[in-house]
C-alpha cells in the first residue's frame, strides 16, 4: 500500500501534538528532577543552595544569612531588613567579668563580652560548594568562622554546623550563639505564629510570648528542639539541636514588642531584635591559639504543618543518639500514678488534709489502695523525720517506727501486690531537712550546693531545708544507697527522686572540687546512673522516675511527672519513645484522656470519683494505643469548636477520644478541668479511615458501649455524636473483639453476684465465641477462664476489705474489659 501525501499530513497532524507534549513533559520532568537535586546559587551578591522545597541564601560579602524560603508555599521565614543583619550566629568574646547565672532571675545568663561579632561584622573569604551543600568561611577580630550547610534533597531538611578557629597567638574566651535568627515570621503577621513551649511535657502557645530558658531545666525547656508554625500560611520551621553531650545552653525567644527587656535578662539592656530566636552556649569557652571550637550541628526543618512533624523528626534523631531504658512491663501497663502522704491515725484511709492518708500501721496499706485503686500509689511522709518534725521528707529516709517501721511497710506493700496494685516511694533528690541526722553529722553542709557568695539557693531555705548538689559524690552515693535500701527493706516497686529535673544550679562549694561551677548536666548523669545501678541490683523491675521530665534522663530513668495541661497534645508524647511522663494527680481524667499519658486524678479525697472510675475502665481496652501507640498528625475534625479530639493508633485498631471540657482556653487548662455543663450533638469527621472498619462508641459518662453507624464519604467517615466524653474504637472486620459486662451491683462481705459477658458486635447476626481470662485480685469464686458469651460468678470473701475491686477480662483477639466491683 502506497501512502499518499494527504495521509502523511493526517498522520503528522496527529503525531506532532503528541511529540510536542512529550517534549514538554520531558522538559518538565527534567526540571523537576533537577530541582529534586540540590542546586548551588552563585550570583554577584548572593550565594546559596536550593532544591524543589527550600532555598537558603547568604550575602557574598559578609556571609550573613539573607533568607530561608519554603518554596512549596512561597513563604520567606526571616526578614533581613536593617538592622536585622546578624544571622545565623553571634559571638561574644574578650570578657571583663567572670561569667555567672544571675540568681535573682533564676535563668538569666549574663554577658560581659567587650566584643560582639555578628556576620555583618565579618568578611567572607571563601564560599566553597560541595555535593548538596555549601561551606562559608568568614573572618573577624582574628577569628575564622566556618559555616557548613548540607541540604538533604527534596526533604526540606538541612544540617548546619559552625566552627570557630582562633587565629591569634594567645587564647580567646568565646561564648557562641548558634543559631541566631532575627525577624522570624512565617506569615503575613508574625502575631499569628505559634510555637512549642517545652515546659515539662510541653505545650503550644502564641510565638514570642515565652522567653525561653535553660535546656535541662524542665520548667523552661525539657528537650533539645523547637518548632514554629503559622496556621494561616501553613509554613513551619523546626530546629533540632543535635547535641549528644547535652552541653549547657539556653534558648532565648524575644518578644515582638520593641524595647521590651527579656525576663531572662532583667539587668541588661535590650540586646536583640524583636522576633529573634537564639541558642546560646555557656559558659564562655577558652580557645587556645590555632585551635578550633566545633558547635553541635543544628537541623533546620522547612515544611508545611504544625509542630508534630518536627517532633517526629526529633524522635528519630533522639532514638539514634541516645539509648533509653525500657520501663518494666508492669509500669508499661500501668494506668495511673497517684501521690499519697502518710499520717498516723485510726480512721483508716480517711484524708485529713489534701493528700494525707490516715493509717494506724503500714500493714493497713490495702485499705487506702482499695479506695483509690489506681495502678500505683507513691508515698511520702513515711520517714522518721515525718514522725518527729512533721515534714514530708528528711533526707535520712529511715522508715518511721510509729507506724511499724520497715517490716510493717513491707507487709503492707505485699498485701497491695496481692490486689494486683503497686507502690512506689518518694525520695527527695534535692533537699535535706536541717533537723535530720545528715544535717547533724555535717554531711548535708558538706554536700550542699553553694552560690558564689557562699549562700545556698533560696528555694526551700525558709522551710528549714538545705539544698544538695548533684555533683557532690557523697550525695550521689547516699541517694544510690538509699534507693537500694528502701527497695530491699520494703519490697516497693520503684523510687521517685523528687525535685530533680526542675533545677540547674551552679555550685562553687570548694569541698566538691568541681572542674567547673556549671557542670550540672554532667553531675546529673553521674547521679542518675549510680541510683539506677544500685536500685536495679535489688529489684530489676523497679520503676525509676524524677519530679520533672528531661528527655536525656531517659538513658537511666523511665519517666517523671508532668504538671502542665495543654489543650493540644503534649509535644513530648510524640518526641520521645520509651521515656514517658505520668499525669500529675490534680490534672483530672478529662485532660488525662487526651494527654496520651497514663494518669489523671480529679480529686484529693480518699475515694475514687465516678468519672475517674469510668475513665480507668474505658481506657483499659485501648491502653497500649493511648500511651504507647502513634498519634495522628491531624486530630479528627469536630463540627463543634468546643470539642477536643485525639486519634491514637494501636495494634490492629485505632482509638479516638472526643471531649467537651469545661475550660475552653485555647492553650492551657487548669488542674481538675471537668466536663462542660453545656451539651449538644455534633459531627466528627475521621479522614483516611479504613472503609470496612467497625466503629464502637463508649459513652464514658455512663460507661456504656455500643456499635455506631458511620456515614462513609470518599476516604472519610462522619460520625454523629451526642455525648460530652466519647471513646471511639475502630477495628477491622477480622480485628479484635470488645467484651461487654452487665452492670455490677454493690456487694457486702460474703455476698456474690453473677453477671453476663457478651461480645459487642456490629453485626448481631454473627455468632462469635471466644475464650477469655478473668483476673479479680481480692475476690473469689470465679473461674480463671470461660467462654464468651457466658456468665461469670464473683464472690466477696468474708474478710474482704471495703473498697473498689478491679475485674479484668483479657484474651486472644480481644481488646479487654475492666470494671470495678464496690464492696461495702
Amino acid at each position: 500500500m502506497k501512502m499518499t501525501h494527504t495521509s502523511r499530513r493526517h498522520i503528522a497532524a496527529r503525531f506532532y501534538p503528541i511529540a510536542i507534549a512529550c517534549l514538554v513533559l520531558h522538559l518538565f520532568v527534567s526540571r523537576e528532577e533537577t530541582m529534586a537535586e540540590v542546586v548551588h546559587i552563585d550570583q554577584e551578591s548572593v550565594v546559596g543552595i536550593e532544591d524543589a522545597r527550600c532555598r537558603i541564601t547568604f550575602d557574598r560579602q559578609t556571609g550573613r544569612l539573607l533568607g530561608i524560603v519554603n518554596k512549596t508555599i512561597g513563604q520567606e521565614y526571616v526578614t533581613t531588613a536593617p538592622p536585622r543583619q546578624g544571622m545565623p550566629f553571634r559571638l561574644d568574646l574578650d570578657f571583663t567579668e567572670e561569667f555567672s547565672i544571675h540568681p535573682a532571675c533564676d535563668s538569666g545568663v549574663t554577658t560581659h563580652g567587650t566584643v560582639t561579632i555578628r556576620p555583618q561584622d565579618c568578611q567572607l573569604v571563601a564560599a566553597d560548594p560541595f555535593e548538596n551543600g555549601l561551606t562559608l568561611r568568614s573572618r573577624a577580630h582574628e577569628l575564622e568562622i566556618r559555616l557548613r550547610v548540607l541540604l538533604k534533597p527534596d526533604t526540606g531538611e538541612s544540617d548546619w554546623s559552625l566552627r570557630v578557629t582562633n587565629l591569634r597567638d594567645d587564647p580567646r574566651s568565646v561564648m557562641v550563639s548558634f543559631p541566631y535568627l532575627e525577624g522570624v515570621s512565617l506569615g503575613d503577621g508574625a502575631t499569628a505564629d505559634q510555637a512549642t513551649v517545652l515546659d515539662q511535657a510541653g505545650r503550644v502557645e502564641p510565638a514570642w510570648t515565652f522567653p525561653g530558658g535553660i535546656i535541662g531545666r524542665s520548667s523552661e525547656c525539657s528537650m533539645q528542639w523547637h518548632a514554629l508554625w503559622n496556621p494561616e500560611s501553613r509554613a513551619a520551621l523546626g530546629l533540632i539541636f543535635m547535641d549528644p553531650d547535652v552541653f549547657n545552653k539556653i534558648i532565648i525567644c524575644n518578644s515582638l514588642e520593641p524595647d521590651v527587656t527579656n525576663p531572662l535578662f532583667p539587668f541588661e539592656p535590650v540586646l536583640f531584635e524583636p522576633g529573634s530566636l537564639e541558642l546560646r552556649y555557656f559558659p564562655p569557652v577558652h580557645i587556645p591559639p590555632g585551635a578550633s571550637l566545633d558547635l553541635p550541628p543544628i537541623r533546620f526543618l522547612v515544611y508545611e504543618g504544625t509542630w508534630r512533624p518536627a517532633a517526629r523528626a526529633y524522635r528519630k534523631w533522639f532514638d539514634q543518639t541516645f539509648r533509653c531504658v525500657e520501663p518494666p512491663q508492669w509500669a508499661r501497663a500501668s494506668n495511673a500514678n497517684v501521690g499519697r502522704w502518710f499520717t498516723k491515725g485510726t480512721t483508716y484511709g480517711e484524708v485529713t488534709h489534701e493528700l494525707h492518708t490516715m493509717l494506724n500501721s503500714f500493714r493497713d496499706l490495702p485499705t487506702a489502695h482499695l479506695r483509690i485503686p489506681f495502678d500505683y500509689a507513691e508515698y511520702a511522709f513515711y520517714s522518721r523525720g515525718s514522725m518527729l518534725h512533721g515534714v514530708h521528707t528528711d533526707g535520712d529516709n529511715i522508715v518511721r517506727e510509729d507506724m511499724g517501721g520497715a517490716e510493717a511497710l513491707r507487709d503492707g506493700i505485699a498485701a497491695v501486690h496481692r490486689l494486683g496494685l503497686h507502690v512506689t516511694l518518694y525520695v527527695e533528690g534535692y533537699i535535706v531537712h536541717n533537723e535530720s541526722e545528715l544535717a547533724k553529722s555535717g554531711k548535708a553542709a558538706e554536700w550542699a550546693v553553694m552560690n558564689r557568695d557562699g549562700t545556698q539557693p533560696p528555694h526551700y531555705t525558709k522551710q528549714n531545708f538545705s539544698h544538695m548538689c548533684p555533683g557532690a559524690k557523697g550525695w550521689q552515693d547516699h541517694l544510690a544507697a538509699t534507693a537500694a535500701r528502701l527497695l530491699r527493706e520494703t519490697g516497693a516497686d520503684g523510687i521517685r527522686l523528687d525535685s530533680l529535673g526542675f533545677h540547674f544550679n551552679p555550685c562553687y562549694n570548694p569541698a566538691h572540687h568541681h572542674a567547673t561551677p556549671f557542670g550540672y548536666n554532667e553531675w546529673m548523669k553521674e547521679l542518675l546512673a549510680k541510683v539506677r545501678t544500685a536500685a536495679l541490683e535489688v529489684n530489676p523491675d523497679a520503676l525509676l522516675t524524677t519530679e520533672a521530665p528531661i528527655d536525656w534522663y531517659g538513658q537511666w530513668f523511665h519517666g517523671a511527672l508532668t504538671q502542665t495541661y495543654p489543650r493540644d497534645l503534649p509535644p513530648m508524647r510524640l518526641a520521645l519513645g520509651s521515656y514517658r511522663p505520668y499525669v500529675y494527680a490534680p490534672a483530672g481524667p478529662v485532660w488525662g484522656s487526651v494527654s496520651g499519658f497514663a494518669g489523671g486524678r480529679n480529686t484529693l479525697g480518699p475515694d475514687m470519683a465516678t468519672l475517674e472510675a469510668n475513665w480507668l475502665c474505658a481506657r483499659f481496652p485501648v491502653h497500649d494505643a493511648l500511651v504507647w501507640g502513634d498519634v495522628a498528625d491531624h486530630d479528627p475534625e469536630a463540627s463543634d469548636a468546643e470539642i477536643v479530639t485525639r486519634r491514637f493508633v494501636g495494634q490492629g485498631y485505632e482509638a479516638i477520644v472526643a471531649v467537651r471540657p469545661e475550660c475552653q482556653d485555647p492553650w492551657k487548662w487548669p488542674p481538675a478541668t471537668g466536663l462542660s455543663e453545656s451539651r449538644r450533638p455534633y459531627a466528627l469527621t475521621v479522614r483516611d479511615a479504613a472503609p470496612d472498619d467497625n466503629v464502637f462508641l463508649c459513652d464514658i459518662e455512663t460507661l456504656t458501649w455500643r456499635p455506631i453507624e458511620a456515614n462513609r464519604q470518599n476516604n472519610a467517615l462522619e460520625l454523629a455524636l451526642d455525648t460530652n466524653w466519647a471513646l471511639l474504637v475502630f477495628t477491622p472486620t477480622d480485628g479484635p473483639h470488645l467484651v461487654g459486662f452487665d452492670p455490677l451491683p454493690t456487694l457486702h462481705r460474703g455476698e456474690s453476684t453473677t453477671v453476663a459477658l457478651y461480645i459487642i458486635a456490629a453485626d448481631t447476626r454473627r455468632k462469635t465465641k471466644t475464650r477469655i481470662t478473668v483476673a479479680a485480685p481480692g475476690l473469689a469464686g470465679f473461674p480463671r477462664q470461660i467462654n464468651v458469651p457466658g456468665k461469670l460468678k464473683i464472690a466477696v470473701p468474708k474478710k474482704a476489705l471495703p473498697g473498689h475491686y478491679a475485674i479484668q477480662i483479657t484474651g486472644k483477639n480481644i481488646l479487654g474489659t475492666k470494671r470495678f466491683l464496690t464492696v461495702e
